[in-house]
């Protein structure tokens, strides 16, 4: 008998393989990232997907502040938002995880070699 915590785990890691069969050209990337840093980008894109229903792009008004001198202002401004898409959330990510230019290029020689 499975308990519960190792059937979530393994179904975790399900996702995760999945995820990173979804990259594509990114799979380096996402490689080279931490453990931890590839569960974190796992459970963005799952609530990504959860909050942002949207099947159409969408025009909302959105209140934005604008500084001006020492005072800060707002102003309303028309932004289209778009419903989920995990090409530009990869794009999103990669600016916010950066893993250590020595981890990219040996996972890029695993990858060459097919050690993983």
């Amino acid at each position: 008998m499975i308990s519960n915590k190792s059937k979530i785990r393994r179904k975790h890691e399900k996702e995760l393989n999945s995820l990173r069969n979804k990259m594509g050209s990114n799979i380096v990337w996402f490689d080279s990232l931490s453990k931890k840093d590839r569960y974190d980008i796992l459970f963005q894109w799952k609530k990504e997907k959860y909050q942002n229903k949207l099947t159409q792009p969408e025009k909302v008004k959105v209140r934005k502040m604008i500084p001006t001198g020492y005072r800060m202002k707002y102003k309303w401004v028309e932004i289209t938002k778009y419903p989920p898409n995990l090409k530009h959330f990869i794009n999103l990510a990669k600016l916010r995880y950066r893993p250590s230019i020595v981890r990219v290029r040996e996972t890029a020689i695993d990858l060459i070699l097919k050690n993983k």
